[in-house]
């Protein structure tokens, strides 16, 4: 018995730290969009584009991963993700280019999308089941430690007079670590899987039932605010702010940290959302959470005093932070225990709103402005829209049995 709960505890911290290795990967794309931008002198909805394809994977894999976890298992699953971001990080690293880190990119999002589609179930199973919201926010905090981590991260590279993208050489290293802590601890028991004509059965059953679609259309938003936000920060601040002339050198390091507080204020939120979560329902939650964060979004972006705006931007961060767990959560629960892998798989796909909300912010912007000056105020409306679709979800979301 000792033995068993010492093997999950190291499968424990082995899944923790892929937590913190695709948080740090999948992240740092707010520090690297105005760098994008400048170095392959491609407009701001280009660069974020080229950050945002990251989650075309999600959009493409999930379902096929959420489908090999029940013919392969939890732990095939994680070590063949892990496999495919160790490349796609390197691919970035050594070969340089729009589109070749275009490339790299979409491979970075493959192999985590195998990663979350895999773990964030086998959370449920190697802690307290009956406190899954809560336990998925905690690991969503470590992942947000990656989240926070990253941004500061490029500035660390460039203050060391490297290329920013010598950036993904560290991210490199962490993802060989990432792959042999996943590949060697013993993992739950899982029963044979069923067979695939019973899979694709619960996979056309879940996709009939508007409470899917409903949590699906929820996921699909709230990452691609949350994800438009970040990736904009930047853009933000130099086009509304002209903070490179306010600034002057010190301004690069000055948008890398904002966009490393927005993901700090949402390791924050998590941290305490966890608490949070423990003494009011989830659906509760996600009103007061989303109805404050809409507060501070309008705080950040029609303030002119920069310092709000630097503060008002992490506090955007702070109160999304339970959104993603609480809905994931309210999901797993609707269903029963075997439709797990592949609602994982459907609320995965829905992560692709990250490739379309945040290029489409900075498209918005570009239209209802120019490209050399963007209307960001405009732009950022759409994630207002997010905002208001999320609250809803405290309303109508349910549990079957």
């Amino acid at each position: 018995m000792t033995k068993s709960k010492n093997n999950f505890l190291a499968l424990l911290f082995s899944v923790a730290f892929a937590y913190f290795a695709f948080g740090a990967i999948t992240n740092v794309a707010g520090a690297i969009v105005p760098k994008i931008k400048e170095t392959y002198q491609v407009s701001g909805s280009a660069s974020s584009f080229l950050a945002s394809v990251f989650f075309i994977a999600y959009g493409l894999t999930s379902v096929p991963f959420g489908a090999l976890i029940n013919k392969m298992g939890t732990k095939a699953t994680l070590v063949t993700g892990a496999l495919i971001t160790t490349i796609g990080v390197f691919m970035f690293a050594s070969v340089p280019g729009y589109y070749a880190n275009m490339s790299a990119m979409f491979i970075c999002g493959v192999g985590i999308t195998a990663i979350q589609v895999a773990a964030n179930p086998l959370v449920k199973e190697i802690s307290n089941p009956e406190k899954y919201s809560r336990n998925l926010t905690l690991f969503m905090v470590i992942n947000g430690i990656g989240s926070s981590f990253a941004p500061y991260l490029v500035t660390f590279v460039k203050s060391r007079g490297l290329e920013w993208n010598y950036t993904y050489w560290l991210f490199t290293i962490i993802s060989i670590f990432m792959l042999f802590g996943l590949a060697f601890p013993k993992y739950p028991e899982e029963k044979k899987s069923e067979s695939e004509s019973k899979s694709k059965n619960n996979f056309a059953y879940l996709l009939k039932d508007p409470l899917m679609i409903l949590y699906a259309l929820a996921i699909f938003l709230y990452v691609g605010v949350e994800v438009g936000v970040a990736n904009n920060i930047g853009l933000f601040l130099e086009d509304v702010h002209k903070i490179s002339s306010v600034m002057g050198d010190k301004a690069e390091a000055a948008k890398n940290a904002a966009v490393g507080n927005y993901w700090f204020g949402l390791l924050l939120g998590r941290l305490i959302g966890g608490l949070v979560l423990d003494k009011i329902s989830s659906k509760k939650a996600i009103q007061i959470f989303i109805s404050f964060a809409a507060l501070a979004l309008g705080c950040a972006i029609f303030s002119k005093d920069l310092k709000i705006v630097l503060w008002a931007f992490p506090l955007v961060g702070f109160f999304i932070s339970i959104m993603f767990p609480s809905i994931y959560g309210l999901a797993i629960d609707s269903y029963k225990k075997e439709h797990a892998s592949m609602v994982s798989g459907i609320l995965c796909t829905a992560i692709i709103g990250g490739a379309v909300i945040a290029p489409l912010i900075a498209r918005i912007a570009e239209i209802s402005g120019s490209i050399e000056s963007p209307n960001w105020q405009a732009g950022m409306l759409i994630a207002f829209a997010c905002y208001a679709y999320i609250f809803t979800v405290g309303i109508w979301a349910k549990q079957k049995s």
